[in-house]
């Protein structure tokens, strides 16, 4: 876990992230919070407390005797937090560091796309895997 951030919104973040990715689909359960306190070696109340700001914000909710699922609507809602916090927070911060650096937006546009570039690449040459296939061969 990072030291910049309290570990529970690590926790919920990990949670959010599985849930944009499509690990978690809506109505899934989700992993526990005696697996996240064991998987994390944090203290159960920490787990508790990243779950409970979860279902508060609506990205969960609970199954009785069954445990904690992903509401309906939580890739959206989180998709379109995160954006707004990318788009009013990270450019922002992204742009003032540039021009502390001496960057000019031509620059930093350049390289952005040049880094674009490469990961479209990287992707493009990535070995495909057909489901059900060995793996091994």
């Amino acid at each position: 876990m990072n030291s910049s951030q309290p570990v529970f919104v690590q926790i919920m973040e990990t949670i959010e992230s599985d849930i944009i990715t499509g690990v978690y689909q809506t109505d899934d359960l989700i992993i526990s919070t005696t697996q996240i306190s064991k998987v994390y070696s944090v203290n159960p109340t920490t787990a508790v407390k990243a779950i409970s700001k979860l279902t508060d914000a609506g990205i969960l909710y609970k199954k009785r005797g069954i445990g904690m699922c992903v509401a309906e609507g939580a890739r959206e809602k989180i998709t379109a937090r995160r954006k707004d916090v990318f788009m009013n927070q990270t450019v922002a911060a992204l742009l003032a560091e540039a021009k502390t650096l001496g960057i000019s937006i031509d620059e930093l546009t350049g390289v952005i796309k040049d880094s674009a570039d490469k990961d479209s690449v990287a992707r493009n040459n990535a070995p495909k895997y057909k489901e059900g296939a060995n793996q091994n061969d």
